[in-house]
């Protein structure tokens, strides 16, 4: 977290470089840990430039410019696919396996599109504040989800999905979302209103469906964590999953407010 605000307070350039190596470090582990595929064949390192070469020609290019709707429409749609993929694909579904067989670049898509989101957040002059909301929106319905979960849980969310997940732990991370994120927008931003207390609830909620979709595609794949390389937390997929899934919603909605 030290270095995320770091790179935050820095400035634009920083932000994007780490977010580039998060994402490069996202798709190694969803390829080579979760998919079970070679770091070495040449279908990784394809992958790998899916990512990373729209990216940077997106944040750092002069003479590309894309309208920012088509971004952030683009990504809309893929969350809707992620979401038909966790509501109607049955657990024990080969489809995850077909994914890894024939197009594993997928991954690059479902990482490079919600980071491209957050990077229109930059044309915003307060965008170091949209960004802090962001985030607290997203690890707030984390911890929320956990305590709550923890002190007060007893019924169960989705048990084949992810068996810790209960119902309890859901409203109380919402109810954290809504707080934090309403608290830092009427300091940071403006006025906040019921509208949008409502509205921070529901992106958290958001977030946990992203939480979920990586659940299943490590049940349907016989994973527990994406990596090791967070100890205790397992790796970078599994800290960012539901910020992944998150942000498109966020954006749109920023887009929509200053509209």
């Amino acid at each position: 977290m030290a270095i995320v605000f770091f790179c935050i307070y820095w400035g634009t350039a920083s932000l994007t470089m780490m977010m580039l190596c998060f994402g490069v470090l996202i798709i190694d582990e969803v390829y080579c840990n979760i998919l079970s595929r070679n770091r070495l064949e040449v279908y990784y390192f394809v992958t790998q430039g899916i990512f990373v070469a729209p990216y940077l020609v997106y944040n750092f290019s002069r003479f590309l410019t894309i309208p920012s709707e088509v971004t952030m429409y683009t990504a809309l749609a893929v969350n809707i696919v992620l979401l038909a993929y966790l509501f109607f694909i049955d657990i024990k579904s080969n489809l995850i396996k077909s994914v890894r067989e024939w197009v594993p670049f997928l991954i690059a898509i479902m990482v490079l599109l919600p980071w491209l989101n957050i990077s229109l957040l930059y044309r915003y002059e307060n965008w170091r504040s949209l960004i802090f909301i962001m985030l607290l929106i997203n690890f707030g319905m984390d911890t929320g989800a956990w305590f709550f979960g923890k002190k007060f849980g007893k019924r169960k969310l989705w048990e084949k999905v992810s068996p810790k997940k209960t119902i309890e732990g859901l409203i109380g991370g919402a109810l954290c979302s809504s707080i934090l994120g309403s608290l830092a927008w009427n300091y940071f931003v403006g006025d906040i209103s019921p509208y949008l207390i409502i509205l921070f609830s529901l992106l958290g909620i958001l977030s946990q469906f992203g939480d979920l979709i990586q659940s299943k595609i490590k049940r349907q794949t016989d994973v527990k964590d994406a990596s090791g390389l967070i100890p205790g937390h397992g790796g970078v997929y599994d800290r960012l999953d539901s910020l992944l899934f998150l942000s498109p919603f966020f954006v749109i909605m920023v887009n929509f407010y200053y509209s």
